[in-house]
């Protein structure tokens, strides 16, 4: 196979992936009453590390910072997150779990888990696998 082909059957079966996905758990995402966004930006507030900057949160989303700013609100609304300061610098504004937050976050999880196409993987391949992913993400 040609090395720009495997590069096109590589990011079809990357594309595919994601759409399975997302319509694997479009059921899970209406029972948490959770939109696609909404539920990455829950996903991604890890509950355990430092907070971090609304501006990192749209980086790692890839969006505008204005986007991030419209989907704090939508969790603060429903009182799954709230606003504060960053901890070293009151400048900066920080995206926190509520206890709330944490509960549908960890329900979002098993919703996640319970979909994945990676199910059927062994815990070595499902380890080869993300590490070959995160070798990719780091290079973008």
């Amino acid at each position: 196979m040609a090395v720009d082909e495997l590069a096109a059957s590589l990011l079809y079966q990357v594309m595919a992936l994601a759409g399975e996905v997302t319509g694997r758990m479009h059921d899970g995402l209406e029972r948490l009453e959770l939109t696609g966004p909404t539920a990455n930006l829950l996903w991604i507030l890890d509950p355990d590390a430092e907070p971090q900057p609304l501006r990192k949160l749209a980086a790692l989303m890839r969006c505008d910072p204005s986007n991030i700013s419209l989907l704090s609100a939508q969790l603060e609304e429903r009182q799954l997150a709230e606003r504060r300061p960053h901890p070293r610098d009151g400048r900066v504004r920080t995206l926190v779990l509520t206890a709330e937050g944490r509960n549908v976050r960890e329900q979002l999880l098993a919703v996640v888990a319970r979909h994945s196409p990676f199910a059927h993987l062994g815990d070595d391949e499902q380890l080869l696998l993300r590490s070959l992913l995160a070798k990719a993400l780091a290079h973008l």
